[in-house]
């Protein structure tokens, strides 16, 4: 492939070409003939959401020497560098924090779906503590206290000796896993153009 001086062209010139340089991408990507290897997609994905954001700066530079060639890290450095993208762009945001004007449902409900295919649920610390329990209303600490009453004896009456009373007494207990409904549109089908 020869590759020169950038030719002059008019700003027409370099919007048509622009154009067919985009669909000759397009193309590439959509080959249902000779598909990218995953290694170099999950490479390209990663160049994508990485490069110009400032903060990813140290990621995007394993992926492109500074001379502007790619470069496919091994798979094992590959899927680390993709987590470590997802760990620092990805954040659960608490539901009155949630905003539709902003962002979409899909835009919060990432988190959820992506916590969920990794199991996050499984990394979570105990949560029966006494800063979480401080946060519950006493009618879900009676509730949650019929959970752990036969083992532990009987129940204190007040809501603040209550939550005194829980912590450290349910190791299990998960009040929110990481879920949400899906998307409301048609999945993506192969063949189909977005």
């Amino acid at each position: 492939m020869m590759t020169e001086a950038p030719i002059k062209l008019t700003r027409r010139g370099h919007e048509i070409l622009a154009k067919i340089r985009t669909r000759a991408l397009h193309d590439a990507l959509r080959d249902q003939e000779k598909p990218p290897a995953i290694d170099a997609v999950l490479t390209a994905l990663l160049i994508k959401v990485t490069a110009g954001h400032g903060p990813m700066a140290d990621v995007v530079a394993q992926l492109v020497n500074r001379e502007g060639d790619i470069i496919i890290p091994p798979e094992a450095q590959l899927v680390q560098l993709a987590c470590e993208v997802l760990a620092r762009e990805v954040h659960v945001t608490p539901e009155h924090k949630r905003n539709g004007i902003t962002y979409s449902s899909g835009h919060y409900d990432r988190a959820e779906w992506i916590g969920a295919l990794m199991d996050a649920d499984y990394s979570m610390p105990r949560l029966d503590t006494a800063e979480i329990l401080d946060a519950m209303p006493g009618d879900q600490l009676r509730a949650l206290s019929l959970l752990v009453a036969t083992r532990h004896g009987k129940l204190p009456a007040k809501v603040g000796e209550l939550r005194e009373w829980l912590v450290g007494k349910l190791p299990d207990w998960q009040p929110v896993p990481f879920h949400a409904p899906g998307p409301p549109r048609a999945p993506f089908r192969v063949g189909e153009e977005a």
